[in-house]
């Protein structure tokens, strides 16, 4: 029994340093940039919100995309888009911290449903 009071006692000590310890949330300005970034270059394809169809049936729906792709591939294929466009889609030659705000927007949109 005290072994057991004393791992929960450890664990619940650990609790807020294993929660600092995850990838930190992206700021409220890095989600705007975003935001600004996915209406200028992607909107024209692609629904950039949580409701609406893509206007390019093809183009999966941003909701989507956050579901579909963990951060690091979501990286990856936003930089190979950038470089050289991807299945239809053209370049959109994107700096590193305008991917970063991208991807911290994507990752913002959370609905029910997706």
């Amino acid at each position: 029994m005290r072994r057991a009071l004393l791992i929960i006692a450890l664990l619940s000590a650990a609790g807020p340093g294993l929660t600092a310890a995850r990838s930190p949330r992206p700021s409220d300005a890095a989600v705007e940039r975003g935001h600004g970034l996915a209406v200028r270059h992607c909107s024209e394809c692609h629904s950039v919100t949580i409701f609406g169809e893509s206007p390019d049936g093809d183009a999966p729906r941003f909701p989507v995309l956050r579901m579909r792709y963990n951060e690091l591939s979501l990286a990856r294929r936003l930089a190979g888009a950038s470089r050289g466009g991807h299945a239809g889609m053209p370049p959109i030659p994107m700096t590193e911290p305008e991917r970063r705000d991208l991807i911290a927007y994507i990752e913002s949109l959370v609905s029910p449903g997706v």
